[in-house]
C-alpha cells in the first residue's frame, strides 16, 4: 500500500515538473523590429443630445477617434520578460488638422495582458488572452478573464488568413458595453476592434456610441483587412454568435 502511494505521489510530481515549465513558456511573438501597422480610428455611431465629444467629456472615446487620418504603429524594440515579451512601438498620429505627432507605447504580450492590442502568435480558440484585472485600480469593477471564442478564416484584400476573435458583452456599473477584437493569427497583431456602449446620464446627457479601429496597411505582406464596418462585419458576427447561442441552449437543456 505504501509503495502504491509513493508511486502515485512520484507520478504527480513528475507530471507537475513537466507541466509547470510548459505553462511558463513565453507566448510566441510574430513581429520583428521594423514591422509597421497603420490603423484608421472612427466613431461610426454617436447618439446624444450633446454634440460629438463635448467640452469636458469623460468617456471611452479619445481625441484620436475621428480626429486622425491614420495612426501608425512601428515596432522599435522587443524585450523578453517572464511569460512573454515587451514590445515597444513608436506611434505616429497623422491628424486631420495637418499636424503629425509621435508617441511611444509598450505592450506586454503575456496572458495577463490588459490592453490586448497584441496577443501571442498562433494562439488557438479557447486560449486566454487576458487575465482578470481591476478597472481603474479603484475597486469599482473587475474585468473578467477573456478568452478567444473563435478562430476563423478571414478574407483579407489579397489572401485568406487565420484570424482569432474575442467577442463579449460587459456590464460596468449598470452600463452595457460590447467589444469585438480580431487579431491576425500569424503575427498576433490586432486587425479590428469595435467598442459599443449605451451610457446613461450621470454627469451630463446620455449617449450611445460605436468606435471602430481597423488595420488599413502594413509592412507584413497581405496583412490588410477589408472594410468590416458594413455587411461583412454583420455576417462575421453572426457566424461567431450562432455557435455560442446554440452551445448555451444545449447547456441549458442538460
Amino acid at each position: 500500500m505504501k509503495k502504491t502511494i509513493l508511486i502515485v505521489l512520484l507520478s504527480v510530481f513528475l507530471l507537475s515538473a513537466m507541466t509547470i515549465p510548459a505553462l511558463a513558456q513565453p507566448l510566441e511573438l510574430g513581429v520583428e523590429v521594423g514591422d509597421w501597422f497603420k490603423y484608421e480610428a472612427k466613431v461610426t455611431q454617436w447618439e446624444s443630445d450633446d454634440p460629438f465629444l463635448p467640452e469636458g467629456f469623460y468617456g471611452p472615446l479619445t481625441l484620436a477617434d475621428n480626429e486622425t487620418n491614420s495612426i501608425l504603429y512601428t515596432v522599435t524594440d522587443i524585450t523578453p520578460v517572464d511569460g512573454g515579451n515587451n514590445v515597444t512601438f513608436t506611434i505616429t498620429y497623422d491628424w486631420k488638422n495637418g499636424s503629425v505627432t509621435e508617441g511611444t507605447y509598450e505592450e506586454m504580450v503575456t496572458t495577463a495582458n490588459q490592453q490586448i492590442f497584441m496577443i501571442g502568435a498562433n494562439m488557438e480558440e479557447g486560449d486566454m488572452v487576458s487575465d482578470t484585472f481591476d478597472f481603474l485600480g479603484m475597486g469599482f469593477f473587475q474585468y473578467p478573464t477573456r478568452y478567444l471564442n473563435a478562430s476563423i478564416d478571414r478574407e483579407y484584400l489579397n489572401a485568406t488568413r487565420e484570424t482569432n476573435v474575442c467577442d463579449y458583452p460587459l456590464d460596468i456599473m449598470g452600463t452595457p458595453y460590447h467589444y469585438t477584437y480580431m487579431w491576425d493569427k500569424a503575427t498576433g497583431m490586432r486587425v479590428y476592434y469595435e467598442n459599443w456602449g449605451d451610457v446613461p446620464a450621470m454627469f451630463g446627457n446620455a449617449y450611445e456610441y460605436t468606435v471602430v479601429w481597423q488595420l488599413v496597411d502594413s509592412s507584413v505582406e497581405d496583412l490588410v483587412i477589408p472594410d468590416l464596418t458594413g455587411p461583412i462585419m454583420v455576417l462575421t458576427l453572426i457566424a461567431i454568435t450562432i455557435p455560442i447561442v446554440l452551445h448555451k441552449r444545449k447547456t441549458l437543456k442538460h
